[in-house]
């Protein structure tokens, strides 16, 4: 989806966005469509998403995390490591504060 989208290659960062805004879309049809047969909200997933993704384009990487995830990046043969995003925990106050800000809830 990122690299089908119009912004790609020359705005990765807009065509990540759009890629996920894409997928999420995409969910939500089928979640609805689901909805629709069972008729019953309570039968439905209700988990939040969990993606991370890694783009290089030429020299550049370009890396989108959504959720529980964590990416790392080994240089050097092994001998270094860079840490390239972070865990979206919800016992983290910031990712606390975001997810309720977005009217999001916490089990």
């Amino acid at each position: 989806m990122i690299i089908r989208d119009e912004a790609f290659p020359g705005n990765p960062k807009e065509a990540i966005w759009n890629g996920f805004a894409w997928a999420e879309k995409c969910y939500l049809g089928i979640a609805e469509t689901e909805y629709m047969w069972t008729k019953n909200i309570n039968d439905l997933d209700k988990s939040g998403s969990c993606v991370i993704a890694c783009l290089i384009v030429e020299d550049m990487c370009y890396v989108a995390n959504v959720g529980d995830s964590w990416a790392i990046m080994s240089a050097e043969g092994g001998n270094k490591i860079y840490a390239l995003s972070w865990d979206h925990r919800p016992n983290d106050e910031i990712e606390k504060i975001r997810i309720s800000q977005n009217g999001g809830k916490i089990y």
